[in-house]
């Protein structure tokens, strides 16, 4: 691959994380970093899932997933039970504050969304849109 294309990529991902904020604190004001705010989006489109499931969709670390499952737990966000088919595994859900919560991220994001597109034309999002599927598809293999 050409060092300048190498070069391109990675300005264009850091211009996209400051964009988007990922690098703060804090995601979308919530109190929590953007780790655990993609662990609760998660378990809350699944609406119930396991520890593994969520490592393996999110490329995280056993430990670290133990340790933000922990903090959520501590927070009152999510409870796990014991599986009614294993009781070795831990099923995950979201508390009712773990759904608002869950609730809360989605519509800031969206809302972060609607806002960084705003001022551009409909031809300016699709192709922008078209783009971001091109590279999604190419690159998830």
């Amino acid at each position: 691959m050409q060092p300048d294309i190498i070069s391109d990529i990675r300005k264009f991902n850091r211009f996209y994380t400051i964009l988007l904020g990922i690098l703060e604190k804090q995601v979308l004001d919530t109190g929590y970093s953007l780790t655990e705010a993609r662990v609760i989006l998660e378990i809350g489109f699944m609406r119930e899932c396991i520890a593994n499931d969520l490592v393996e969709r999110l490329k995280i670390d056993r430990s670290y997933m133990s340790r933000i499952i922990a903090k959520l737990s501590k927070d009152e966000l999510l409870i796990k039970e014991s599986s009614p088919s294993d009781s070795r595994v831990s099923l995950l859900q979201l508390t009712p504050k773990g759904m608002a919560l869950f609730q809360q991220l989605n519509e800031k994001s969206d809302e972060q969304i609607a806002e960084l597109f705003q001022g551009l034309s409909q031809t300016e999002i699709n192709e922008i849109h078209a783009s971001m599927l091109l590279i999604q598809n190419k690159l998830d293999r």
